[in-house]
């Protein structure tokens, strides 16, 4: 949501050049401020912004991408297991990176997963599963396995004609680390083979699309115990995420709320929002806590697409006005994001997001719009974002 002024937009913020009549008219009933989803200065990642609006410090409970992607993905982690982040990718026949993302693939990707899961490689087996789009979780299963190890995923600091990075053990005295790492680089070696001839592959070079011919690897983790959501009271919570994002679904499960998605929830801008709405309106009806998560304005930014997410914003506000017109109880409503991203550059910023908190028992202060700057002159003010819990059930 949170994104700066871009050229596109006549020097105005998404939010800013949007016209959302429902959530101007609820921050004129509410409270408005600006949270910073770690701290001033910080970048936030989703895993760290999501954990904070759910009431954890990220600063002191966190859990790694990998295991967060292989709960989001439905795969049970062992104690002892490795789990890791990865993505579909496409190599030229030099086997140098080509599309980190191969095009984004949707179609196909269960099958894929097949096809490389269970493989066994001195007595470990490593198992692999879809996630949204070119995302998929890897699990790594048998004994003297460590998640001290690199991956071969370059990341941001990926451009087109890299190489695939060498797993590395990050403790070289560390035996676990050692074995690890060296697994999991036959493994990637193995998957390239199997890749490169499946039929779902050999369909999208026919159709000149990117094949998804390479597993690239990052962010391990294992299993540890992490606290539930709890109410600041500390009496438990049951509370639902709505979402159609593996990643938001993996905190979820760490968080301890239960998850509901459906193929039409894509985590993309073509995503169901009306079926969100919906869905959203009938589960406040059976738990405590629903939380809606929209992914379609970060993908937007994500894509350097200002526009787009300006337009998505208001199909959000659309739907929202629908669904505030069918409530009549006491309903408490929070609108903020996990991060802010800049459209121009396509990235995550440490920018604050805007918070809008409206509902029973909320007084109204004196900002009319709800956008990056008027927000600041909110009763709420600034603040970190794991203290929103506490505003949120005061």
């Amino acid at each position: 949501m949170g994104d700066r002024p871009v050229f596109e937009l006549d020097h105005k913020t998404p939010l800013q050049a949007a016209n959302i009549p429902t959530i101007n008219k609820l921050t004129q009933e509410g409270q408005c401020g600006i949270a910073d989803p770690v701290k001033p200065g910080i970048v936030a990642s989703t895993v760290s912004g999501t954990l904070a609006i759910l009431g954890y410090d990220p600063l002191e409970k966190t859990v790694s991408r990998g295991v967060v992607e292989a709960l989001g993905c439905g795969m049970k982690i062992n104690i002892g297991d490795v789990a890791f982040r990865g993505n579909w990718a496409t190599l030229d026949k030099k086997g140098l990176i080509l599309d980190r993302r191969a095009g984004r693939i949707r179609e196909g990707i269960n099958e894929l997963a097949l096809s490389v899961t269970g493989q066994k490689i001195d007595n470990v087996r490593i198992y692999v599963a879809a996630g949204t789009e070119h995302r998929i979780a890897i699990v790594m299963r048998g004994s003297g396995l460590q998640d001290c190890i690199s991956g071969s995923d370059p990341g941001d600091h990926f451009h087109s004609g890299m190489n695939p990075r060498t797993i590395l053990p990050l403790n070289k005295n560390n035996p676990k680390c050692l074995r690890t790492a060296e697994l999991l680089n036959l493994f990637e070696l193995k998957a390239r083979e199997i890749l490169a001839k499946h039929p779902v592959n050999l369909k999208r070079v026919s159709k000149n699309l990117l094949p998804a011919n390479a597993i690239l690897t990052r962010e391990p983790g294992q299993s540890y115990y992490f606290p539930k959501i709890r109410r600041p009271s500390g009496i438990g919570l049951s509370g639902i995420c709505i979402t159609g994002d593996d990643t938001i679904s993996g905190i979820a499960k760490v968080a301890g709320l239960k998850v509901f998605k459906t193929k039409e929830m894509t985590a993309n801008l073509d995503t169901d929002l009306t079926e969100k709405f919906k869905v959203s309106g009938k589960m406040l009806d059976k738990y405590g806590l629903v939380v809606l998560h929209i992914k379609g304005c970060d993908i937007a930014a994500h894509n350097k697409e200002p526009v787009k997410k300006k337009d998505f914003l208001q199909k959000i506000d659309y739907e929202l006005g629908k669904f505030m017109k069918k409530r009549t109880d006491k309903l408490r409503l929070v609108i903020t994001a996990d991060h802010s991203t800049w459209s121009k550059e396509g990235t995550h910023i440490d920018d604050p997001v805007p918070v809008l908190l409206h509902g029973h028992g909320i007084k109204s202060d004196s900002v009319k719009e709800f956008d990056e700057h008027q927000v600041l002159n909110g009763e709420l003010g600034r603040f970190r974002m794991y203290q929103l819990w506490d505003k949120f059930f005061t």
